[in-house]
């Protein structure tokens, strides 16, 4: 069966491929798929697993496999609890990227890997790289995103990790032996003592970001982040009980 390595490799052997040719514009991807040439970063995420020999579910209504429109990969992903923040990224995981932070996603890749603190991609469309000598507009590119655990990347908005949406292979979860694997998302909320951690970091520096917070992101859930959220909430129009469940975490663009 095909691994999660399997599918980075399929997706690297494009890697420079019509770069330089422009955004939009006809692909080979699109045309694998026998879709129209369109912003085809969905386009080239989605060949990449058909190639593969293991297609995504239809994740965009009037789609038989994956998706073209980014933000239905979102909604998909948070609907079938398959999402997960950058640092938590394995190879072949499917990266949504949201570029002005308005919480609608405009890109998307695939991650080939995380190490160091930085989450590696490879997408269609793209911009140039910043890890090879592919300059161009448009085409297939490699990238390097900073994203320090338990902070992660303003620009990444959800990755979804498609072992929730695929079946690997025996050899397709390639965490180090004896990691365990990420814990579920806990209710945050003020108690005593005080509730600390990545997750608390993770809310402080999304409320930072999308409603100007001023939050020391310091990983702990005291009463001005209990303040933060209530705000949030009330803006939002959720339930204000100052408590980031998994309504409020979706609603800050975080795994629910």
């Amino acid at each position: 069966m095909t691994t999660r390595d399997q599918i980075v490799s399929t997706a690297l052997g494009f890697n420079g491929k019509d770069n330089g040719n422009g955004y939009d514009g006809p692909n080979p991807f699109s045309a694998d798929l026998s879709r129209p040439a369109e912003a085809w970063c969905g386009d080239f995420v989605t060949d990449m697993y058909k190639r593969a020999q293991i297609p995504l579910p239809a994740m965009q209504n009037g789609l038989r496999t994956g998706f073209a429109y980014c933000p239905a990969a979102v909604g998909y992903g948070h609907n079938h609890g398959a999402t997960r923040y950058s640092w938590q990224a394995e190879p072949g995981d499917i990266v949504l990227f949201d570029w002005n932070g308005d919480g609608t996603a405009d890109h998307t890749e695939l991650a080939t890997a995380y190490q160091g603190g930085a989450l590696f991609t490879i997408g269609g469309n793209s911009g140039p790289s910043n890890v090879d000598g592919f300059k161009g507009q448009g085409g297939v590119h490699r990238h390097r995103w900073n994203a320090p655990a338990g902070q992660g990347n303003a620009q990444v908005l959800v990755v979804i990790n498609t072992a929730k949406v695929v079946s690997f292979g025996a050899a397709a979860h390639l965490t180090k032996p004896g990691t365990a694997p990420p814990a579920e998302p806990r209710l945050l909320m003020l108690k005593s003592p005080m509730m600390t951690g990545a997750d608390v970091r993770a809310v402080q520096n999304a409320l930072n970001l999308r409603n100007h917070a001023g939050l020391t992101a310091d990983g702990s859930y005291g009463p001005m982040t209990m303040q933060a959220v209530l705000s949030w909430q009330q803006r939002e129009h959720l339930e204000a009980d100052g408590m980031a469940g998994p309504q409020t975490r979706k609603s800050l663009g975080l795994p629910a």
